[in-house]
């Protein structure tokens, strides 16, 4: 018989938090993608410098950063608060990119 073990949960919950910061992380980053394809395109037919590619690479040096602070949070028993940051986040990094990449290219 298996008794209720608190450390084995907080691990096994910790666990299922970090796999689901490496999946946000992957979303994140095809749009991430997706936007510096869009971007260089948008360089090449409009003649932009490559400045235009800087908003890409903010969201791609700071959606990490919000990650590790949230698994900062998580880790302080913050875990709903933590999983609603890095979902939020994520949601606000995709709207960026794409509202970015409709006006960098005239529909």
């Amino acid at each position: 018989m298996q008794y209720y073990n608190d450390e084995q949960n907080a691990k096994g919950v910790y666990f299922a938090f970090v796999m689901l910061q490496v999946f946000m992380l992957l979303i994140v980053y095809s749009f991430v993608y997706t936007s510096l394809v869009g971007a260089k395109l948008a360089i090449v037919k409009y003649h932009l410098t490559s400045i235009a590619y800087l908003p890409v690479v903010f969201v791609m040096f700071a959606y990490p950063m919000v990650l590790y602070k949230t698994r900062r949070m998580f880790r302080e028993h913050k875990r709903l608060r933590a999983t609603g940051w890095m979902l939020g986040w994520a949601v606000v990094a995709i709207v960026f990119l794409y509202a970015f990449l409709s006006q960098l290219i005239a529909v």
